[in-house]
C-alpha cells in the first residue's frame, strides 16, 4: 500500500474511534451518583485471616487506611436488589430471568456471558471517622489523603458543594491565634473547623456532631491518629458438652465504629450490551437514557425520596450481619451532569 494511501486510511480510522468515543454516554455528560454511607452498627468487611494480632482485619488500601473495595460493595448492592423483588437466591446466585433489572445493573452472574452490569460502582473510603476525644467524647476526624482521595472522586462528577467544602477542607491552615478552636483527639490537640453540607444532613443522629466540627489531619499522623478509633472484639466457640471454648476457637475481629462515613460513587458504563436491559426489542444494548430508567427503576423500589433527587436506603455490608454488625445507610444524590 502506498505510504500516502496508508496514512488516509489510518487517519479515517482514529476519526472512526474518536466519533464512536463522543457517542459514549459515559465520555460526554453522564449522571454520577455521589454517595455517602453512614455506619449505622460497626462495620467490618473483611480481607481474610491475617498473622498479625488481629486475626480478621478489615479491608485497607496500600497506604493502611481502610478501604471498602468495590467489589465487596457491589455484591451487596446486587444481593440486596434480589432481596427487594423478593427474588430468593439460587444456590447463592441470583436467577437474572426473573432479576432482570439486577442483572443488567450489576452484571450476570458467573458462566453467563450476557455481558457486565451498566453501572461502575467505587470502592467505600472513610471520609469522616469518630475518634475518643477527653472534651467532646469524640469528634469527627479526618485526613489529607482522605480528602484527597474524596475530591479524586468528585472530579468525575457528583455534588459542586460537597467538592467546594472538602477542598477548603483540604486547604485549611490554622491561624496561630486565640480565635483558633482546638480540641483534643485521641490524646493530642488538634484544630477543629466548620463544616456544613446539605448532604450530611439527615445521615444520622450521631453524624450531627459533624455540626461541631471536623479535624483534618496531616498525612505523617492521620493513619496513626485515625488506628485509635477502629476497634477490635475477641470472640470464641463454645464447646456445648464441656461448655468451655474449644480449640483454636478465639479469635480477634476489627471493625470501623459506627458513625463513620465514608463516601463513593455509581458511574454509568455505557453503552453495554447485555440481554438483561432489553425493552421489549432486539435490541440489548443499553445506553446513557437506558440507564437512567434501569437505576432509576431500582431506586424507586428500595428508597425514600428526601426531595432534591436524594434517595435513601439501608442495606448490610460486610460480615457479622447476624450479631447486629454492617448495617449502613446510603445516601444517592441525585446525579450532576459532568
Amino acid at each position: 500500500m502506498p505510504l500516502g494511501l496508508h496514512a488516509k486510511t489510518s487517519e479515517k480510522r482514529l476519526e472512526s474511534f474518536i466519533k464512536v468515543l463522543l457517542r459514549s454516554d459515559i465520555m460526554r455528560s453522564s449522571d454520577v451518583r455521589t454517595l455517602m454511607v453512614y455506619a449505622v452498627t460497626p462495620l467490618h468487611v473483611g480481607s481474610g485471616r491475617s498473622g498479625g494480632v488481629v486475626d480478621l482485619p478489615v479491608q485497607r488500601d496500600p497506604f493502611g487506611y481502610p478501604v471498602v473495595y468495590a467489589s465487596s460493595f457491589k455484591g451487596a448492592l446486587k444481593s440486596f436488589c434480589g432481596e427487594a423483588y423478593d427474588l430468593p437466591l439460587k444456590d447463592g446466585r441470583l436467577d437474572c430471568e426473573k432479576a432482570k433489572v439486577c442483572c443488567c445493573l450489576f452484571g450476570p452472574e458467573r458462566g453467563d456471558e450476557t455481558g457486565s452490569g451498566v453501572v461502575t460502582v467505587t470502592d467505600l473510603i472513610p471520609l469522616f471517622v469518630p475518634v475518643p476525644s477527653m472534651e467532646k467524647g469524640y469528634v469527627y476526624v479526618t485526613s489529607k489523603y482522605l480528602l484527597s482521595r474524596a475530591l479524586d472522586f468528585l472530579e468525575l462528577g457528583g455534588d459542586a458543594e460537597l467538592k467546594n467544602k472538602l477542598t477548603e477542607l483540604l486547604n485549611y491552615v490554622p491561624e496561630n491565634s486565640k480565635g483558633t478552636i482546638e480540641v483534643d483527639v485521641a490524646g493530642v490537640n488538634r484544630p477543629i473547623y466548620k463544616v456544613e453540607v446539605k448532604l450530611f444532613k439527615g445521615l444520622g443522629v450521631l453524624a450531627d456532631k459533624l455540626k461541631e466540627g471536623v479535624v483534618v489531619l496531616d498525612d505523617e499522623e492521620g493513619s496513626e491518629i485515625l488506628e485509635r478509633a477502629y476497634f477490635r472484639v475477641t470472640r470464641n466457640s463454645i464447646d456445648l458438652t464441656t461448655k468451655t471454648v474449644k480449640e483454636g476457637a478465639l479469635w480477634t475481629e476489627e471493625y470501623l465504629p459506627q458513625a463513620t462515613i465514608l463516601m463513593g460513587a455509581l458511574i454509568p458504563s455505557v453503552p453495554k450490551d447485555n440481554k438483561y436491559c432489553a425493552e421489549g426489542s432486539s435490541n440489548n444494548v443499553c445506553d446513557g437514557a437506558c440507564f437512567e430508567r434501569k437505576l432509576g427503576e431500582f431506586l424507586s423500589k428500595v428508597s425514600e425520596g428526601k426531595g432534591d433527587g436524594v434517595k435513601t436506603f439501608f442495606i448490610n455490608l460486610g460480615g457479622k450481619e447476624t450479631v447486629g454488625k454492617g448495617i449502613i445507610k446510603i445516601v444517592v444524590n441525585g446525579g450532576v451532569k459532568r
